[in-house]
């Protein structure tokens, strides 16, 4: 697609989504302070489908308000990074700790509160996330309408609605701030109201080559994963690229559940959930490579394909 007619779709889709929006002060915030960035905009200019509208929101409280306004039916408690000394602080310490066929592992509301970060919203969701189904009677959606741009899907840190609009909670900040989240620099295009559709020549000729360009990311392990996504979609990668991510990785502590949880959650894939879950609590000593092997082992032979990564 051409740049302005780009603009032109994500102006319709994002004005059409706003229009749901039926609290008007809310409404006028959020466009206010949407970002608009990620792998929509590549595929338009790849004249690929596009497989959601990622949107982002600047200002922390007009997200956690946005949250909140989506999470009420189904009573979903939404977190506010700002405020997680004051989570802590409520639960009981006999809750810390939970027993599971692995052992004594830290519970995963814990984990979830210790991961948080300022500036950062999260809801409160035990495992992968809340699916709400088409057709189905539920407090969340009590007469699913596709078109009404009705939340579909709940994660810990992201909203999903129907037709294709993806709030991702889970940062908040300027563009440059969002940006630093990013991997790879082709998805770095975006748009807000204000600025319109903005452009930069090297994501630009990274979508013009179809060229993985990694950038740093505050998520190398996730990046490693994802990697395997954009080759199987012919997407090139040089040698360097990857030993940037690697070195990024080599820095990060794995065998900390809170740290491996926070780089894994990007991978919405059930069985990354259960490795978090096996590794609560475990001695870190323990968690030696020939350990780890004979755990993943276990956990991924449990599953056939892996079409979602």
């Amino acid at each position: 697609m051409k740049r302005k007619t780009i603009e032109k779709v994500i102006v319709k889709k994002l004005n059409e989504w706003l229009a749901t929006i039926d609290d008007v002060t809310l409404r006028d915030d959020v466009r206010e302070n949407l970002v608009l960035s990620g792998g929509s905009i590549t595929s338009m200019f790849l004249q690929e489908d596009v497989n959601d509208f990622d949107v982002y929101i600047q200002d922390v409280k007009v997200c956690e308000r946005l949250a909140q306004y989506y999470c009420k039916n189904e009573e979903i408690e939404v977190l506010n990074g700002n405020l997680k000394e004051e989570y802590l602080k409520e639960i009981n310490p006999d809750e810390m700790y939970v027993e599971t066929e692995w052992g004594q592992n830290m519970s995963a509301e814990a984990i979830m509160l210790k991961s948080l970060h300022p500036g950062q919203i999260k809801l409160k969701i035990d495992g992968a996330g809340i699916q709400v189904k088409e057709g189905h009677n539920n407090d969340i959606i009590p007469d699913y309408d596709k078109g009404e741009y009705l939340p579909v899907f709940f994660s810990q840190n992201a909203i999903s609605l129907s037709d294709d609009i993806q709030i991702v909670i889970r940062f908040t900040g300027t563009v440059e701030e969002i940006h630093k989240s990013y991997d790879f620099v082709h998805a770095t295009n975006y748009f807000t109201f204000k600025d319109k559709l903005v452009t930069n020549v090297q994501a630009l000729e990274c979508i013009l080559t179809k060229e993985l360009k990694y950038q740093g990311s505050l998520y190398p392990l996730t990046s490693v994963i994802r990697m395997k996504k954009f080759i199987a979609r012919k997407w090139t990668m040089n040698a360097g690229e990857v030993l940037k991510m690697l070195f990024q990785v080599s820095e990060l502590d794995l065998r900390n559940p809170i740290i491996l949880e926070e780089q894994l959650i990007g991978v919405d894939i059930a069985y990354f959930s259960m490795l978090i879950e096996a590794i609560r609590g475990v001695d870190p000593k323990k968690l030696t490579p020939s350990y780890m092997n004979k755990l993943i082992d276990k956990i991924f032979n449990d599953f056939d394909g892996d079409e979602n990564l």
